[in-house]
């Protein structure tokens, strides 16, 4: 009788317990979602010709997607006419959108790793890019750093 009492707590303490864990395993997910759906627009955005054009459609981007300090930092380094113009969101390695289905975001503890390939057309080679992206409390971008780069022979070498 004793054994079926424990039993019955720790079934119930399991059913309570559970429904947390599943949950925060679909908030990571769809913070994972949100950084390649970031990544992949921004691709697209960055082949726009018309500045303004992409400048709006950047903008609009940030909104959804970033914290307030993240979008003002990237924003205001655009809008300074004596800064360098750094692309803050690529940590200024670009992004190329024919390359989005070769696109990973794998969640590291407190940060989310989003690795890419560019074709170095100067170089003619292939380079993987590794950015270590934080986000707040609301799953928004808060900062960006450049984790890595290194030379890969194809596009899709990004899991070797």
């Amino acid at each position: 009788m004793m054994m079926k009492h424990h039993l019955i707590k720790i079934l119930l303490l399991a059913l309570l317990i559970l429904p947390t864990v599943s949950k925060a395993q679909q908030q990571v997910d769809q913070n994972q979602v949100s950084i390649r759906a970031f990544y992949s627009s921004f691709a697209v955005i960055c082949q726009s010709p018309n500045f303004d054009d992409f400048y709006k459609q950047y903008t609009a981007l940030l909104n959804e997607y970033a914290s307030n300090s993240f979008k003002q930092s990237v924003l205001l380094e655009i809008d300074d006419p004596n800064s360098s113009a750094a692309d803050i969101a690529t940590d200024d390695n670009g992004i190329q959108a024919q390359y989005l289905g070769n696109l990973k975001v794998e969640k590291r503890g407190a940060y989310y790793l989003v690795r890419y390939p560019i074709y170095d057309s100067d170089e003619k080679k292939y380079i993987e890019i590794g950015l270590k992206i934080t986000l707040d409390s609301h799953g928004k971008i808060q900062s960006v750093t450049g984790s890595y780069t290194k030379e890969i022979k194809t596009p899709t070498d990004l899991n070797k």
